[in-house]
């Protein structure tokens, strides 16, 4: 009889004292957790103590850097990549308990849907739900993607997907959003700066308002009622900020 499969598990932190608890306790199964903060001055560290998992700090360089740099000090091949407001559904933590070395034969990686949380809803549309993502993968069979914003596990083999859950909790306010939003867009800018990329007109006039249209009408984000709409808009925003930075930056090196 095959053996469960022994997988670590891996979260980035950077104060996160609202949301770190319900994330470890969502996965207390996992043979092995590995937690790398960004040295938080809130209540992050000693929650996580209470869990017992590995705690390292390391300073906070892009998303990419730190991933693979908390999945380096895992000690199992298979390990599941989770965000500090994200938690793994029931059925999905089901899948993970039973899952056997003989069931994982064939394949380097599983996806599994992500459903959002916001504003006191769950998305389906505007293309929020399903939102498969690769989140259990051996590590040794594949590599990070080359920017530091967006980043993700890329495998070499198979992949299967999975209907189960991951649950995303972006529930923020406002502000806080869109000072993520506009934080994310300024590191995309970098990203597509150091390889050459330039902003043309049209990249921050009708990208922006492709990116509202085709996530508010084609793919239904107004039966999400107003968290469709601000989710839209909220992408929009993302699209012209990041253009936006990457002209400043062509402007920048150019005046220099």
């Amino acid at each position: 009889m095959s053996d469960n499969l022994k997988i670590s598990a891996f979260i980035i932190t950077k104060n996160e004292e609202k949301k770190i608890e319900d994330a470890l306790k969502s996965i207390d199964f996992i043979d092995e957790i590995v937690v790398v903060d960004d040295y938080s001055d809130d209540r992050t560290l000693n929650i996580c103590k209470k869990f017992g998992v590995k705690i390292f700090q390391n300073k906070f360089t892009g998303f990419k850097d730190q991933k693979s740099f908390a999945m380096s000090l895992t000690s199992n091949d298979w390990v599941l990549e989770l965000d500090a407001d994200e938690r793994v559904s029931d059925e999905l933590k089901n899948f993970l308990k039973n899952l056997k070395t003989e069931d994982v034969s064939g394949y380097d990686g599983f996806l599994f849907k992500r459903k959002t949380y916001f504003w006191g809803k769950w998305l389906r549309y505007g293309g929020s739900y399903p939102d498969y993502k690769l989140r259990l993968y051996n590590k040794k069979k594949g590599k990070w993607s080359e920017g530091n914003i967006h980043e993700r596990f890329i495998v070499a083999g198979k992949t299967l997907k999975i209907p189960h859950d991951i649950l995303h909790y972006q529930d923020a306010d406002l502000n806080t959003l869109l000072q993520r939003t506009i934080r994310y867009s300024r590191m995309s800018a970098y990203d597509a700066f150091s390889q050459g990329k330039v902003a043309k007109w049209h990249h921050y006039t009708v990208r922006p308002l492709y990116t509202f249209f085709y996530r508010y009408f084609f793919r239904l984000g107004f039966l999400d009622g107003i968290q469709g709409f601000a989710i839209s808009v909220i992408g929009a925003i993302g699209t012209f900020t990041k253009y936006m930075f990457l002209k400043e930056l062509e402007r920048v090196k150019k005046h220099c």
